[in-house]
């Protein structure tokens, strides 16, 4: 098993940034996302996130707190690395009223690659999550 957690910040408040991530059926700040399904509601939803050349890929919302402005999420089918058992959370802390700190954490079992080349594919996915945000957030400011 390899964990990763990656951590960001940015200049917006915190509440604008768990708005957008909060909204766990909308990921339409991630670009090359051809098509959102979004099954049930709540926890225990699914987005199935259809990407060109690839499967499908169920994302399974297992957590989240409004309140603590933190989610968690399984990848039970169509992970795009070679690993299985993913599963991860985010939390959004405010730094002060102008600033806040995104914390993603994951875990996954890697397969067929060894435990440094998981960890560093996972990272890689977070840092280019975290991009995606705040090129959202910019370009909406």
């Amino acid at each position: 098993m390899v964990e990763v957690h990656l951590a960001r910040e940015f200049n917006v408040p915190a509440a604008e940034v768990w708005a957008l991530l909060a909204d766990f059926g909308d990921i339409n700040w991630a670009p090359g996302i051809d098509k959102i399904e979004v099954i049930g509601g709540g926890i225990g939803m699914t987005r199935r996130l259809h990407i060109k050349g690839m499967d499908p890929i169920d994302e399974v919302l297992t957590a989240q707190d409004h309140q603590a402005m933190s989610f968690a999420y399984d990848i039970p089918r169509g992970v795009p690395m070679p690993v299985s058992n993913y599963s991860a959370n985010a939390q959004v802390t405010a730094l002060d009223g102008k600033r806040c700190r995104v914390d993603w954490y994951g875990r996954a079992e890697p397969e067929k690659v060894t435990d440094s080349d998981a960890a560093a594919m996972i990272q890689g996915a977070y840092e280019m999550l975290l991009q995606w945000v705040d090129d959202w957030l910019t370009a909406r400011a």
